[in-house]
């Protein structure tokens, strides 16, 4: 069997500047961190091809080359020489049809485990959330952003999800509907309340435009009415450890967020996210349209 290409991710930007100073087959230039991600832990050798991705939809075969310069020599002067156009790329994904968005209140333990399992199921922006009872800001930025990338690597998406700044619960909860990243159908999953409905319940209640003009077999039946064109966005928002304040549940229902269950038992963050996102990604599967997350052939 064909070893699979492992991958790296280059910002879009970089690849454009690169393709723009040396045409179609352009030797990138590696910073440290990523030398060494392709010397030291996939341990490749000069001459040996990887996939290089731009988070974009876009892959690319590429070779750890030397640069042209003559005058450079060792292992410091290695750089990835994509094999294909920049404009005509190996493999190309669009972006999902139905974007599934996931607003946490981040846990202060574990936050990186929910980062790295919710961009391998696929989910196409990330909000964390600072609730009333959330604990303090567990990961800066910049690191919730390198989990995102390393994720992408390992689990094969073509698409980086959309990572958001740290958000204030409340004004994220109040947002009108096309103020909160255009998502239509918003879920709030809460606990301790009766006749709640589970998130599968509510999703089944809803066939996305997309799905009906995507074939597959997929067609609206009498009792789930189409969510408009353009609205193809479904956003679950998982409080914290301590749960939903009364004010934040009360402000989100006011805004149109739907409460929805998760299961029987009272579930932690972080199992909360994991959950919502495995069923969003199997409703969405269940559609049968484009996730922005299909993997190219073994080389």
């Amino acid at each position: 069997m064909a070893r699979e290409w492992r991958r790296l991710l280059v910002p879009p930007e970089r690849l454009a500047a690169a393709a723009a100073d040396q045409g179609a087959k352009a030797h990138l230039s590696l910073a440290p961190s990523e030398l060494h991600y392709l010397r030291r832990v996939l341990r490749l050798r000069p001459g040996q091809r990887f996939a290089l991705v731009d988070g974009a939809g876009h892959l690319w075969s590429a070779t750890l080359a030397a640069a042209p310069e003559a005058d450079r020599a060792g292992e410091a002067s290695l750089r990835a020489l994509l094999e294909q156009p920049l404009g005509r790329p190996l493999q190309s994904e669009p972006a999902a049809a139905v974007v599934l968005e996931l607003a946490v209140a981040l846990p202060r333990q574990g936050a990186d485990v929910l980062l790295r399992m919710a961009c391998e199921l696929g989910m196409d922006r990330l909000t964390p959330l600072l609730a009333a009872r959330s604990a303090a800001e567990p990961l800066k930025p910049q690191r919730q952003s390198a989990i995102l990338r390393e994720s992408l690597e390992q689990c094969e998406r073509l698409w980086l999800p959309v990572l958001d700044p740290p958000t204030a619960a409340a004004a994220a909860l109040a947002a009108p509907a096309a103020a909160a990243g255009g998502s239509l159908l918003r879920l709030l999953a809460t606990t301790r309340r009766q006749d709640l409905p589970s998130l599968e319940q509510r999703l089944r209640q809803h066939l996305p435009s997309a799905a009906v003009r995507g074939g597959d077999g997929v067609s609206a039946a009498a009792d789930q009415p189409a969510l408009e064109e353009t609205s193809c966005r479904v956003c679950v928002a998982i409080g914290p450890e301590g749960g939903w304040s009364e004010a934040e549940e009360q402000t989100a229902e006011a805004a149109g967020w739907q409460p929805v269950g998760l299961g029987a038992t009272i579930l932690r963050t972080s199992t909360a996210a994991v959950t919502a996102a495995a069923l969003l990604a199997a409703w969405r599967r269940g559609l049968g349209v484009s996730c922005g997350t299909s993997r190219p052939p073994s080389p």
